[in-house]
């Protein structure tokens, strides 16, 4: 069984000026993060690979591709020995302030990490129709390949936004590893499986006994995240994304 967390951008002290007020929710401190690697310590953490005969007990993604996730995570990482997917919208490589240059992608991914697609303007996939979502699969995957030198064949859709249509495009895109947002653990069979893998967001309020709970696969923890999840998609599909997105901005700003 692995549990695949899920990171954004980090701070360091109280220094949040790199991030945007939208953001702040899920983002981490140094501080924080740190502590968490700790405990991670006694845990096997790594990357998915569906013909190994283990899974790794726990697996790091950052989405986005905020600078922090290469001048503060990755040295934490590389100084453990460890590995992440980190997940990169492509119009915001070099262009976005305070996110990652090509330069940047390629040194992340040549210390052993793995450089995945979130689409290319982070619009969400279920508003998108076939042929804008195949523009932003196949123009993500070219642009990140050449950017860090190495084959990008895993995805995380943003906003865990996705349909069985922009399921059925990333397979036909060549995406092998496709990640959502769905609350849950994995089980060796879900690597296979046709629906996205599921996370867990680490937020800034996310305490330690609450990550503890994460990463040890807590029963009723999980069952309490995903009853809390579907009551959030509920709102979601009610609203829309566009009105859903517009007040989660202004409540984020406050």
């Amino acid at each position: 069984m692995s549990v695949v967390l899920m990171y954004h951008g980090l701070y360091d002290g109280e220094d949040t000026s790199r991030i945007d007020a939208e953001d702040l929710p899920y983002a981490v401190s140094k501080h924080n993060f740190v502590q968490q690697l700790d405990r991670m310590q006694n845990k096997s953490v790594g990357l998915l690979d569906e013909k190994a005969g283990e899974m790794p007990e726990v697996v790091i993604t950052f989405d986005d591709g905020h600078i922090s996730n290469f001048d503060i995570a990755m040295p934490l990482l590389a100084e453990r020995g460890l590995s992440a997917y980190l997940f990169i919208t492509g119009d915001y490589v070099g262009k976005r302030a305070h996110f990652c240059h090509a330069s940047h992608l390629k040194k992340i991914a040549e210390n052993g990490n793995v450089i995945g697609s979130h689409g290319m303007t982070h619009r969400f996939f279920d508003d998108l129709d076939d042929e804008q979502a195949e523009c932003e699969l196949r123009q993500s995957m070219q642009q990140l390949s050449d950017q860090c030198g190495q084959p990008v064949q895993s995805i995380s859709y943003p906003g865990g936004r996705y349909n069985n249509r922009t399921l059925e495009l990333s397979r036909q895109s060549g995406y092998a590893q496709i990640f959502g947002s769905e609350v849950g653990t994995l089980k060796q069979s879900d690597l296979t499986a046709i629906p996205p893998l599921s996370r867990v967001a680490i937020r800034r309020g996310t305490t330690l006994d609450e990550f503890d709970r994460i990463i040890n696969a807590d029963t009723a923890y999980y069952a309490m995240a995903k009853t809390k999840h579907k009551a959030k998609s509920l709102v979601k599909r009610t609203l829309g994304n566009r009105l859903y997105h517009g007040l989660y901005k202004s409540i984020s700003a406050r």
